[in-house]
């Protein structure tokens, strides 16, 4: 998959899906869901402050004249009652004008939530012009802290998401600051055993290598200067990042100063969650529902 227009493309052939929106009253996030309805990608439901709601889908242009809303303010009880409709007739659920403490609780509430008993990891798919197609990037969002086992569930999570995207075989970069093995550097440990279990079969449906550097993952001739051999250099479809701050910064980093589009998803729940930062606009906001979408 080479860019967003095909993406969206793909969420179109899977019919209008049912987007349950937490505290929905965000201009950039009715925006979206504007453009997303004018794409007929989705019906929309709208928990929030019906006030709020209505002035701000009067900024963006949103006729909420066939749009079921559900008038609560308070942040706790909205992500309760996301969770609620979206269990029962709801297809994924989407991060508003709410704090993501507050999201995530509710999400992972042992109670009400949206657990599978995975470990549920953020997807960043990132579409940069310089790169040949459509790039995922894991986990900038939600695991702070990586050991072997966790770094093994972020990758099945995304071959997950891949596959539903009909990407039959990902290839997977392991990517660390050293193509080197070094103890002091767990991530390269771990990227070595991850490799191994894959060699053995016990990681299918995926070409797995690493550890690499990140000119090594996503350029052939990165990797012929160092004189590494390798069959994913270059034409990568997902990166493991060492850290869940590599992976916030270097993400952002493509975005702000490479013109890199954005989407972003929470795999491993129930259901597919888009949690974006409020800083995200409108445009990303769309290519997210349209992964939502096209993974539900």
């Amino acid at each position: 998959m080479k860019n967003f227009h095909e993406l969206i493309q793909l969420a179109k052939t899977k019919g209008q899906k049912r987007c349950v929106v937490v505290k929905a009253e965000d201009d950039a996030v009715l925006e979206g869901i504007r453009l997303a309805m004018e794409q007929k990608l989705i019906t929309p439901v709208l928990i929030g402050d019906q006030k709020a709601i209505i002035a701000a889908a009067g900024k963006v242009g949103l006729s909420l004249q066939a749009i079921d809303i559900h008038d609560i303010a308070d942040e706790k009880e909205a992500i309760k009652k996301g969770i609620e409709i979206i269990k029962v007739q709801g297809d994924f659920l989407m991060k508003g004008l709410l704090s993501t403490s507050v999201f995530l609780k509710g999400v992972l509430d042992k109670e009400f939530g949206l657990r599978t008993g995975k470990i549920l990891s953020h997807i960043a798919v990132l579409e940069v012009p310089t790169y040949h197609k459509l790039l995922f990037m894991s986990d900038g969002g939600m695991n702070p802290k990586l050991d072997l086992n966790v770094r093994l569930d972020i990758i099945r999570n995304a071959i997950g998401i891949m596959k539903a995207l009909g990407i039959e075989k990902p290839r997977i970069a392991l990517v660390a600051a050293s193509e080197t093995v070094n103890p002091d550097m767990p991530e390269t440990v771990d990227a070595a055993a991850i490799v191994e279990m894959s060699r053995k079969g016990e990681i299918p449906g995926a070409i797995i290598e690493g550890p690499f550097g990140f000119d090594v993952a996503v350029s052939k001739q990165a990797a012929q200067h160092k004189k590494l051999q390798s069959e994913l250099a270059g034409d990568v479809d997902f990166i493991a990042m060492p850290s869940i701050g590599a992976a916030n910064v270097w993400a952002k980093g493509l975005v702000y100063l490479a013109h890199a589009k954005i989407a972003g998803i929470v795999a491993g729940a129930a259901k597919p969650i888009i949690m974006l930062s409020r800083a995200d606009e409108a445009e990303t906001k769309l290519n997210s529902i349209a992964l939502g979408i096209a993974t539900s």
